[in-house]
């Protein structure tokens, strides 16, 4: 989230930013929101993790900024795509992190009377918790500058599907690839991390000239 703030400056500065609240703007954020929590519940009580789901949401805008019509035009700002990586992540977290997994402690205890007022003092904490962080961004609690692996990750994805071309075709490429990786339970996050590790020490490597 943060290198798409940054990102967002090579934009017109006249450009208005899009309102969260825009009916279609709104809608897919509401969409986005439903289908993240169950991901995220879905996930967290079968394999006991919690993903992150920024990246899908940031592909699902992209994907309907490219249908030609009116209505979804407006998803070709990196801004609206930002909301929509965001959007799906804080669902995704909010439902499995913050209200089920309170929930299962007094479920396991074997006190059912408590499961329901856990669920409200956890979705206030939560609600709490959301408006702090808000307040927070770009402190020096939680720097805008700093380096957030995630967000770096769906700000490249952003990145690349704004500027299309190569960078465009390297997007979908990778997509597909982990796609079929992951249909043959191949750990595809591994090559990434080898990936990036190595072009790393590339960059670090001195060079000579003969």
């Amino acid at each position: 989230m943060t290198d798409v703030k940054a990102q967002s400056e090579d934009h017109a500065p006249d450009q208005p930013h899009p309102s969260t609240f825009s009916p279609a703007t709104f809608a897919l954020l509401i969409v986005l929101a439903i289908f993240g929590a169950i991901i995220g519940i879905q996930l967290i009580l079968q394999l006991g993790v919690t993903p992150n789901t920024s990246i899908i949401g940031a592909l699902v805008a992209m994907i309907l900024a490219r249908i030609p019509l009116t209505l979804f035009a407006r998803y070709r700002s990196v801004h609206v795509q930002n909301l929509a990586q965001s959007n799906i992540s804080a669902a995704t977290f909010g439902a499995a992190n913050s209200l089920l997994v309170p929930i299962g402690v007094p479920f396991l205890l074997d006190r059912g009377d408590l499961i329901l007022p856990m669920l409200v003092g956890a979705a206030l904490a939560m609600l709490l918790d959301a408006y702090l962080l808000y307040r927070m961004f770009d402190t020096k609690v939680f720097p805008a500058s700093g380096t957030w692996p995630p967000g770096v990750a769906a700000a490249e994805a952003i990145k690349a599907g704004d500027q299309g071309g190569r960078q465009g075709l390297l997007l979908v490429a990778g997509l597909v690839i982990g796609m079929v990786g992951s249909w043959l339970k191949i750990p595809m996050s591994a090559f990434g991390k080898n990936v990036d590790r190595s072009s790393r020490q590339g960059r670090e490597s001195p060079t000579t000239t003969i």
